[in-house]
């Protein structure tokens, strides 16, 4: 079983996976990014050696690699590599993107041992080494040498596999923004309409995430199907039109609003009882406000 891994990229993502890795047991023997001080850095965090400039040649040490740059740059990193053959025959090559499939690794594919995906479904704020908790999800694809290595991965991170497959992937990644990077938008957006509304300023945030908070808890404990409440489920067309009307000096607001109103629509009458005219009424208000 080799321990020896090198990391590509020093982002958020690169930075909290090596230290995770590291602390589980594996040998971190290097970090690479252009940036120099960003590889400083992060091989600080992590307790290793850091590269920046031109990839070293102690890629070809590492028994894995985890490209951990931004989508646009992994095939770049792996045209690099094929050309200036910086990998070695027993090698298994990941990366962390979720929207890209192994297929990026093609160049190298049959001149390793592995080929896989490891997607963390969990928020890494920029600039931060963000401690990984058990339990997280990890999005995998690959051929069977990758997969074997990405479930041990996986596993030493206490965390749970999910293999998607590569045609769904992009699916798989829109979700997975609607679910965090859009969460936070929703709720940026709640808060300028708060301040616009001329609400004590140092009681919106706090207020904001006790109420996304319960939102989520109920969500979790009776599940998403049966969590929904406010005016849509409750049938309540004319407060709906209330809220359409206050809204409709901010497009971007006025956008969200509807969408999300669409997809309650269809929540709520999923439910046993729910009036199904009452959802038609719903959804062709919504609709004039498109």
């Amino acid at each position: 079983m080799g321990k020896k891994v090198f990391v590509v990229g020093c982002g958020a993502v690169g930075t909290s996976l090596a230290s995770a890795l590291h602390k589980a047991g594996r040998d971190i023997i290097g970090i690479y990014d252009t940036d120099a001080r960003q590889a400083g850095e992060s091989a600080k965090i992590v307790g290793t050696q850091g590269f920046g400039g031109a990839l070293p040649e102690m890629v070809k040490d590492a028994d894995t690699v985890v490209v951990t740059t931004p989508d646009s740059v992994i095939e770049k990193v792996v045209s690099l590599v094929e050309a200036e053959e910086l990998y070695s025959v027993g090698q298994v090559w990941i990366h962390c993107s979720g929207h890209l499939t192994s297929a990026v690794f093609a160049p190298i594919a049959n001149k390793v041992k592995g080929v896989a995906t490891m997607h963390p479904a969990f928020v890494f704020p920029p600039k931060q080494c963000t401690v990984i908790p058990e339990g997280v999800f990890f999005a995998v694809g690959g051929n069977d040498a990758g997969l074997k290595k990405v479930r041990e991965h996986a596993a030493l991170l206490k965390g749970k596999i999910i293999e998607v497959p590569p045609e769904k992937r992009p699916a798989y990644h829109a979700a997975m923004v609607m679910a965090s990077n859009y969460m936070v938008t929703q709720l940026s957006c709640a808060r300028n309409i708060l301040m616009s509304a001329g609400i004590d300023e140092s009681s919106i945030e706090p207020m904001l995430f006790s109420l996304a908070g319960s939102a989520l808890e109920k969500a979790r404990t009776l599940g998403i199907s049966h969590s929904l409440s406010g005016p849509v489920r409750r049938g309540d067309v004319s407060v709906v039109k209330d809220h359409l009307d206050a809204l409709k000096e901010n497009s971007l607001a006025l956008g969200l609003y509807v969408a999300a109103g669409k997809e309650a629509v269809a929540l709520a009458a999923g439910e046993p009882g729910y009036c199904q005219d009452t959802a038609q009424t719903l959804n062709e208000l919504l609709d004039k406000y498109r």
